[in-house]
């Protein structure tokens, strides 16, 4: 079975944990695997210095729900287009991760799983985007990739979750995505 087959199944057969916090904002991200459907990469993006939230961080395309938007996954799509022209008719919808709070800025963001068939034209806004990453699903899933620390945050210890490969670390809310990404992949 194609790993996105694989994927899909699982992201539907499992309970999404839904977030609610009053205070949060709202987002959605697209967790983008592209190529092909048995060895996919994973798209990420480094923000610019330039953004409000998040500078220089390593992330999924995506932000703020907006006042038109009907709910995460058309806010992932739009952020998606609006960041790196990535056409919304081209996605395929595969499911949606758990919900991730950001302790530090605010956010309750909702992951949004899409597959993108090839490797489609992308323009990065240069105000936003200062550089695509392309890491492949499987390495990221090798042994040795994932690492983990505890951190102190308002009296509460949480698990850190961090993916370092090929001189990229990605960590915080898009490590969390991330490691429950894998592990859907990994124990279903």
């Amino acid at each position: 079975m194609a790993v996105l087959d694989t994927l899909r199944d699982r992201l539907q057969a499992r309970q999404r944990v839904a977030l609610h916090n009053p205070t949060a904002r709202r987002a959605a991200v697209l967790v983008p695997l592209l190529g092909s459907e048995t060895n996919p990469d994973l798209l990420y993006c480094e923000r610019t210095h330039d953004v409000l939230d998040h500078k220089g961080e390593i992330c999924f395309p995506g932000g703020s729900f907006e006042p038109d938007d009907a709910g995460a996954v058309n806010a992932a799509l739009r952020e998606a287009y609006e960041e790196l022209a990535l056409p919304p008719d081209s996605v395929q919808i595969l499911g949606m991760l758990d919900d991730v709070e950001t302790h530090v800025s605010n956010f309750i963001i909702t992951p949004v799983v899409g597959f993108i068939d090839g490797h489609p034209d992308l323009r990065p806004d240069p105000l936003e985007v200062a550089r695509i990453i392309m890491l492949p699903l499987a390495s990221l899933m090798e042994p040795g990739v994932e690492s983990t620390l505890s951190h102190e945050h308002e009296g509460a210890t949480r698990l850190i979750y961090a993916f370092t490969l090929d001189g990229n670390r990605v960590w915080g809310a898009t490590g969390r995505i991330t490691h429950t990404l894998v592990e859907t992949l990994r124990k279903g």
